[in-house]
């Protein structure tokens, strides 16, 4: 006989229904952002600069090994999160330290047009790679097994049958998940600094104003529908591009000068950072044990 959990009464049995589970899932995918970039600007402080390609090369071989792991779990819930942490780390060791070796090589500083600041000289070399992302784009916008509702609508819109989906159980979510995310930064990245690069459009273009206005409504769009989740680990992938979207909308807005970005010096912002990092943490860890709170008794 095959006899369902009773409705679960306890707080933490609360947490694991809609629309606590998309809210939590929410709270830790985009905590990891600030914190990566906290955690970059840690490195690049505290190390020398003879030292920091060694560190960052050892951040991204922490990455690999968490997503070889991951990998070779069967284990959804061990591939999703190992995939997601690991692609922030890869980001950050090798991707994000390394736009920046070659401009401080070559001595350049920020670039002047008009009398106004274009990008960062690492910035323009990630802008520089736009072209690369949308030349390897198309691989995951037509592939059969993705779950992007962005993807699958484009499919549609193609009329482009990619064929039968693999099942969950042959699945590979920490590389998927891996994947979407990187691709979700990469992307979302080149978006911001187009619009707030001065050759383009600019910090204050009307268009700029206008798209960001588009994308915080986009974003909070995808929240709502984050909240109807009742499964944790499809609300986490769900929201590795809900978040995406909406630091754009917090990047542009601090340029703006609406609010700071306190995770840039975390050493002056003590009290704000321990709010941030006891807040990941805790959606972190309910996250991650929620799973297991939805098991099918049998007897």
């Amino acid at each position: 006989m095959t006899t369902q959990t009773a409705a679960p009464t306890t707080m933490l049995g609360r947490l694991a229904s809609p629309p606590f589970v998309g809210v939590l899932a929410f709270i830790a995918v985009l905590g990891i952002v600030p914190l990566m970039h906290s955690a970059l600007g840690i490195v690049t402080d505290l190390f020398p600069d003879r030292y920091s390609t060694p560190v960052s090369l050892a951040i991204g071989a922490v990455a690999v090994a968490m997503l070889v792991y991951g990998s070779l779990s069967r284990s959804e819930a061990v591939g999703t999160w190992l995939g997601f942490i690991a692609a922030h780390l890869a980001w950050t060791g090798w991707i994000e330290l390394s736009f920046r070796f070659n401009p401080d090589f070559m001595g350049m500083g920020p670039l002047m047009v008009n009398g106004e600041h274009v990008l960062s000289a690492s910035l323009l070399f990630v802008e520089a790679t736009a072209g690369l992302l949308m030349a390897t784009l198309p691989f995951f916008v037509f592939n059969r097994d993705t779950r992007c509702n962005a993807f699958m609508w484009i499919q549609r819109l193609c009329r482009y049958n990619a064929g039968k989906p693999l099942p969950a159980t042959e699945r590979n979510f920490a590389r998927i998940t891996f994947l979407e995310v990187i691709y979700v930064i990469w992307f979302c990245y080149a978006v911001s600094l187009f619009l707030v690069d001065s050759r383009f459009f600019g910090l204050h273009h009307p268009v700029t104003y206008v798209a960001t206005f588009l994308l915080a409504i986009w974003s909070f769009y995808l929240l709502m529908r984050l909240g109807r989740f009742t499964r944790i680990l499809a609300a986490v992938r769900y929201a590795v591009p809900t978040t995406g979207i909406l630091w754009v909308t917090i990047e542009i807005t601090q340029e703006w000068g609406l609010f700071e970005e306190f995770w840039t010096q975390p050493q002056d912002y003590l009290l704000e950072m321990g709010i941030l990092v006891g807040a990941f943490l805790l959606a972190l860890v309910l996250a991650v044990i929620m799973p297991r709170r939805r098991a099918v008794a049998k007897s």
